[in-house]
């Protein structure tokens, strides 16, 4: 007796389980011999009855008769395959009737193998089992769309388990017909998730998107439900392979971060959705491709809203943002859909609009109560400006159009009060010169240059010829002052007052001082990554002067019987800050008013009554 656990103990077909009618046995002697050499597996034995009907008297084969099986099976155990001829050669006579006119006689079945299954049992008596494909015999109308089962019993066995020996035994047991295999699943669907920055729906070698779910669902052919799913590879392709036919439909999980594009059905079509492929059929071995699914970019449209003290659009000069204010979005995306969305601008004074499809669409701003309507700066993406508004704007594929910025002006406050500025002696004297040099931490500071310039670009900045102070210290300007304006003996080139340049930057410097975004210092420490703010308080404090948010700025001035000389009416009330920038627009080349005499005249008798109505 050999020991089970010393033997190799490996599966059956099943077989035995599932051979249905007509069932036929075969014995007599019957013979199993395996030459290792040759991989040649042979059985020989003899048909001895049939059964056609369940419950009935078995039929006998009778002479004669013969039953052959010869296969190839390698030193695994693996089958190999059959061989020339007929793999399995059943042949016999049948009379059913037993009135001496058999039925059948000759050939009864033919078949080529399958599958073939063994079992080592760890004793002298060992099973094997097979399946044929029927090909011929007097039989063969019973086999219409079943295969050849055939379970055999071998007694005397002297197999191991071990293919690389040669081993025989006995051959004795059933055959019949069984159901066919499950066909193989040797289908496939596959496609690609990626990056459609023209939106055309058509895989051009943009990047793909990685670890996207794509999920398979349907009913194959054998009334199977499916339900699969994989995720995208690094290049965006997914694969779902070893399907059987069916129908079926692909659904991709939207990936975060990108918007739905234009998704297309492959090679064998099927019924395009919103992120879902339907009504795909596989009917054979297809290898289906092309399955693709289009994502965009997000899109985005922002931009401020803030404080334009100097009135250039420009966020500069600490200009403060302004919270809360709504903006809205309105227009048509890509796909025709209309677009209407809100957003409020945070404690930055930032606006944002993320998620945005292709389209065409304007910004418009509500203009807050608690300003005076300022200038709107047209941003990265181009379009018209209006009125708190950005039409036509053109927005692409995954574009991030930037800096839609609404300038908003501080609102007037009350008339030049005490305190607030300072006459053109005292900017040229000890305390006036020092407290300009004390600006923004020191002599060599360059921010009250820059603003000038910036602001008063005609006066002081580009325009302006040797006039411009732009990058200047405030050491630099401060002697400008003292020595080329104040000290001025007449008026430059033409007659008229002396003192008008400086009266005019007494009045600039005065807007500057007292206010208290533009004259504070910061000083940060030098660490990035734990920065300190430390706010050191305006220095014209210490010399007298009402220092606000927006100091004398704001403050209103009646300009009297002086109106042309800022293009307004006589008696018009403006701001100081207005005043300067109506003088800056007409100023020409550095040169105020471009010389002429009566305008001179008119700008610097309010000038004065604002330096001197203010001084401190």
């Amino acid at each position: 007796m050999e020991l089970l656990e010393d033997r190799l103990l490996l599966s059956l077909l099943g077989i035995g389980d599932e051979i249905g009618l007509p069932e036929a046995s075969y014995d007599s002697n019957g013979a199993i011999v395996y030459d290792a050499a040759n991989d040649a597996f042979d059985a020989d034995a003899a048909p001895v009855s049939i059964r056609f009907v369940a419950g009935a008297r078995p039929t006998r084969i009778s002479n004669p008769r013969d039953f052959q099986l010869h296969i190839r099976v390698d030193e695994t155990g693996a089958l190999l395959g059959g061989v020339e001829g007929d793999d399995l050669l059943i042949e016999g006579v049948i009379d059913i009737n037993r009135d001496g006119t058999p039925e059948y006689d000759g050939v009864l079945l033919t078949g080529e193998i399958v599958a073939f299954g063994y079992l080592d049992s760890g004793t002298s008596t060992d099973q094997y089992d097979f399946r044929f494909t029927p090909t011929g015999g007097d039989l063969l109308p019973f086999f219409e769309g079943k295969d050849i089962g055939l379970y055999m019993t071998s007694i005397g066995s002297t197999f191991t388990g071990d293919f690389t020996m040669n081993f025989s035994g006995g051959s004795q047991g059933m055959f019949g017909p069984v159901e066919p295999l499950a066909p193989t699943p040797d289908s496939s669907l596959a496609g690609r998730v990626f990056v459609d920055t023209n939106n055309n729906g058509v895989d051009d070698g943009e990047a793909g998107i990685t670890d996207v779910i794509v999920s398979l669902t349907g009913t194959d052919t054998e009334g199977n439900s499916v339900n699969l799913a994989t995720v995208t590879t690094e290049d965006g392709t997914f694969l779902f392979e070893n399907l059987l036919p069916g129908t079926y439909t692909l659904t991709e999980t939207q990936p975060i971060n990108y918007l739905d594009g234009m998704d297309t059905a492959g090679s064998l079509g099927g019924l395009v959705g919103q992120d879902t492929i339907s009504e795909i059929v596989i009917t054979g071995d297809n290898q289906a491709t092309g399955y693709q699914f289009a994502e965009l970019p997000q899109g985005s449209l922002s931009g401020f809203v803030f404080e334009d003290f100097n009135n250039d659009s420009l966020i500069d000069f600490q200009e403060l943002a302004i919270e809360g204010v709504t903006v809205t979005l309105t227009g048509t995306d890509d796909l025709g859909n209309a677009v209407t969305r809100t957003a409020q601008t945070d404690n930055e004074g930032i606006y944002f609009f993320a998620d945005l499809r292709p389209g065409t669409y304007t910004l418009t701003e509500t203009q807050p109560t608690d300003h005076q309507d300022g200038q709107e700066s047209l941003g990265t993406m181009g379009g018209v400006v209006g009125d708190d508004l950005f039409s036509d704007i053109q927005l692409g594929v995954g574009a991030d159009g930037m800096n839609y910025n609404f300038a908003e002006r501080p609102i007037a406050g009350t008339v030049v009060a005490s305190g607030q500025t300072a006459t053109i002696g005292f900017w040229q004297n000890k305390n006036g010169q020092a407290l300009l040099k004390s600006l923004n931490g020191g002599s060599n500071a360059t921010q009250l240059g820059h603003w000038l310039a910036a602001t008063f670009s005609n006066i002081y900045g580009a325009n302006a010829g040797e006039n411009n102070l732009a990058g200047k210290t405030n050491a630099e300007i401060a002697s400008f002052y003292r020595d080329q304006l104040f000290r001025a003996k007449k008026d430059k080139k033409v007659g008229g007052p002396a003192k008008l340049d400086a009266q005019i930057m007494a009045t600039a410097f005065a807007v500057y001082v007292t206010n208290a975004n533009l004259s504070s210092t910061v000083i940060t420490n030098d660490d990035p990554a734990n920065p300190e703010f430390t706010l050191i308080d305006p220095p014209a404090i210490e010399y007298g002067f009402l220092v606000t948010d927006y100091g004398v700025g704001i403050a209103l001035f009646n300009v009297g019987d002086c109106g042309e000389a800022f293009n307004v009416a006589d008696y018009a009330d403006l701001t100081v800050m207005d005043i300067l920038l109506a003088t800056n627009e007409m100023a020409v080349d550095g040169v105020l008013y471009d010389l002429d005499t009566l305008l001179r005249c008119l700008a610097n008798n309010a000038y004065s009554a604002i330096n001197e109505g203010g001084d401190i």
